[in-house]
């Protein structure tokens, strides 16, 4: 635990050694040199603003460090900025969680105890018992098919994640909680199915998927499909879980497959970022800066020129404690799917797509995007009278039956 107040310190470390040994530093320079001599740390907890090393450049340090031991901790934000600028460019530098001050006991014991059950690798016996692969045999496999692939038969990996994973623990439980998981492994197994090269349990909420000579589209479209698929298999309880995907494919010029995964381990936690519920292709870094960046320069002042080009990227995260996640319209085929569906992509990020020259990648997206500027439209055209009508009827029409957002 690193903070620069004594009084914070002591007062985490008496709340935690109830469950954990705690081991505490003044800045990120104590820290850094705390984490590189302890083999067995689980978690780390971080304030922000500290002297020496803030922890900003303390998480990416962490997460640049070549010990995967160090790269991988789960880190927890506590800080009494709470403010989606500071939120923002915590999550770009590599944080896990986010927690304001003035701390409560029960929230920072369930995440720590969360993070310390479902943030360790998990055995290959207790892969293999879902049918899954473990992250050796993962990994193994990955290396594998990386080494075959090409431009023509490109390699795409997905990471997907169970969403709010303290929130589940602290209602389920160390009993219940693993049976959460267990459906989630299940789920993502059989709706992936063919698709798949490879599907493997990575830690205790993480998967990893590899999709073998598919584009990053096809991939992505995937990814979609994994999400929304919870809509439509509850869990035994009849509680509607939700995942959030990342997509990394070797078109993108990943020299490696630790790079391609390091790539998709970014894209997923923006997705996590961005509310959770969703898959991404890009990271937080493609809109707001790389993390060093970020920590160097720091965020513009409002009304830059710099800001007012970054606002149509504003970020927005969940707060600590959601009610379940409100299903929206979804893409569907020529015959609508029974049920509750997801939302494939936002206009957001296909303006993105489009500005940065990827306007193909849209490709399997047009009908619910045609859908989502047509429902815009028509309620710019009643609020502005623009005599749009003709126009939008004809959107309308171009749509496959199924597509249209209510």
């Amino acid at each position: 635990m690193v903070d620069d107040s004594a009084v914070i310190r002591q007062a985490i470390s008496k709340m935690l050694t109830v469950d954990f040994d705690v081991a505490v530093a003044g800045d990120g320079e104590a820290g850094w040199e705390a984490l590189t001599k302890a083999p067995d740390v689980g978690v780390l907890i971080t304030d922000i603003e500290m002297p020496r090393l803030d922890g900003y450049a303390f998480i990416c340090r962490v997460r640049a460090s070549d010990d995967p031991r160090i790269r991988e901790l789960p880190i927890i934000v506590i800080t009494g900025a709470d403010d989606d600028e500071t939120k923002t460019r915590a999550f770009a530098c590599g944080a896990t969680d986010f927690i304001t001050k003035p701390l409560n006991l029960a929230q920072l014991q369930a995440c720590t105890q969360a993070y310390m059950r479902f943030e360790r690798p998990v055995s290959e016996e207790a892969a293999s018992h879902e049918g899954l692969l473990g992250r050796r045999a993962f990994e193994e496999q990955g290396e594998a098919l990386w080494r075959g692939a090409s431009a023509q038969h490109p390699l795409t990996l997905l990471l997907a994640t169970l969403d709010r994973v303290r929130v589940l623990y602290r209602e389920y439980g160390d009993e219940q909680i693993e049976t959460i998981v267990r459906h989630v492994a299940t789920v993502l197994r059989d709706e992936a199915g063919e698709e798949a090269a490879a599907v493997g349990r990575l830690t205790g909420v993480e998967f990893g998927i590899l999709v073998n000579g598919a584009s990053k589209g096809q991939a992505l479209a995937l990814g979609q499909r994994l999400v929304g698929a919870f809509a439509h298999h509850p869990a035994h309880d009849g509680k509607v879980l939700s995942i959030s995907v990342g997509v990394a494919s070797s078109e993108e010029g990943a020299g490696t497959f630790e790079a391609l995964r390091q790539m998709a381990e970014e894209r997923l936690k923006r997705a996590v970022a961005l509310g959770g519920n969703r898959a991404s292709g890009s990271a937080l870094s493609d809109t707001l800066g790389g993390a060093e960046e970020l920590v160097l320069d720091g965020v513009a002042p409002p009304g830059s020129a710099e800001s007012e080009a970054e606002a149509g990227s504003e970020v927005t995260f969940e707060p600590e404690f959601l009610p379940e996640p409100a299903v929206v319209g979804v893409f569907a085929g020529a015959e609508p799917a029974a049920g509750p569906r997801q939302t494939l992509m936002g206009l957001d990020r296909a303006f993105c797509y489009v500005a940065d020259g990827r306007g193909a990648e849209l490709e399997p997206f047009l009908d619910l995007l045609t859908s989502e500027v047509t429902v815009l439209l028509d309620f710019l055209n009643t609020r502005r009278r623009l005599g749009l009508d003709t126009a939008i009827a004809a959107l309308r029409k171009s749509l496959r039956p199924g597509t249209e957002i209510q």
